[in-house]
C-alpha cells in the first residue's frame, strides 16, 4: 500500500535554520489525517501522527494503522524508530490467555511485515545496536515478535553477517539477532564464516605476504562462537 502523501511541501533555504511547524489540531481520531503527519518531512510532526495513531484504542484498530507503521521502520529518528517497533510489536501481546488484539489486526501487521526485505532487516539492526549502546530504550522481545514475523529474516541476517561493506557492529548484530531467535538454519552459513575468519587468520601467521584483510573481521569472532554454542546448547 502507498504511503499517505504530504499536501504540505517545504522548501529548505541554504543557511537557514527549517521553521517549526505549527502544531495542527486534528479533531478525534483520523488515521488519514495522522498518517499524513506520520510521514512528513518534520520529525516532530511524524511524533504527533504517531501519537495520534498509536495514542487511542480507535487509531489502534484501523487496519490502516500498522500498514502505516511498518511503512516507516526505518524511520530516521532512532527513538520513534522504537516506538514504532514497540508499536507493531505491542499487536502481538498477550494479555491473560488471549491476544490483546483482534485476528484480523494481527493479520494486518503480519501481512505488512512479512514484505519486509533487507533495507527494513537492517533497519532493524541498527536498532539493536542503538539499544545495545543505550542510545534508545528498546524493549528486546519487540524485535523478537517481529523476527520471528519475517520469511525470509534467517536467510537476511546470515548475507548480511558475512557483508564485509556493512560496519562492523551491525554485522555483529545480525548474528547476535540469528542466537536470540534460534534461526538454526543459519547455523551452517555462520560455521562457514567462521571458518573462512579463523582460516585467513592462520594464513596470515603463517604467509607475511598474504593480504590483510582479517583484522576487523576477527571481531566477529566472539558473537560467531557464542551463537554457534547456544545452538549446539538447543541441540
Amino acid at each position: 500500500m502507498p504511503r499517505p502523501r504530504s499536501r504540505v511541501r517545504y522548501h529548505a533555504s541554504p543557511g537557514l535554520t527549517p521553521a517549526r511547524v505549527p502544531a495542527r489540531v486534528v479533531p478525534a481520531v483520523d488515521p488519514w489525517t495522522a498518517g499524513e503527519m506520520f510521514v512528513s518531512a518534520h520529525v516532530e510532526e511524524r511524533r504527533r501522527g504517531f501519537a495520534i495513531l498509536n495514542g487511542a484504542d480507535a487509531g489502534r484498530r484501523s487496519t490502516l494503522t500498522p500498514h502505516l507503521l511498518a511503512s516507516r521502520v526505518d524511520e530516521p529518528d532512532l527513538p520513534l524508530r522504537a516506538e514504532i517497533v514497540h508499536a507493531l510489536s505491542d499487536y502481538y501481546e498477550i494479555r491473560g490467555r488471549e491476544y490483546r488484539y483482534p485476528p484480523e489486526l494481527r493479520g494486518a501487521v503480519t501481512s505488512a511485515v512479512r514484505k519486509f526485505d533487507r533495507p527494513q532487516v537492517q533497519a532493524l539492526l541498527e536498532l539493536q545496536h542503538a539499544g545495545r549502546e543505550a542510545v534508545v530504550v528498546l524493549r528486546p522481545e519487540s524485535l523478537l515478535r517481529l523476527w520471528e514475523r519475517i520469511p525470509n529474516a534467517s536467510p537476511t541476517l546470515a548475507r548480511l553477517a558475512g557483508d564485509r561493506a556493512l560496519p562492523l557492529a551491525l554485522r555483529q548484530s545480525a548474528i547476535e539477532s540469528i542466537g536470540q531467535v534460534g534461526f538454526t538454519d543459519a547455523r551452517p552459513a555462520l560455521e562457514g564464516l567462521l571458518t573462512r575468519i579463523e582460516g585467513r587468520r592462520a594464513g596470515q601467521l603463517t604467509m607475511l605476504f598474504a593480504p590483510s584483510d582479517w583484522p576487523e573481521d576477527q571481531g566477529l569472532v566472539p558473537a560467531l562462537k557464542a551463537t554457534l554454542t547456544l545452538f549446539q546448547e538447543d541441540v
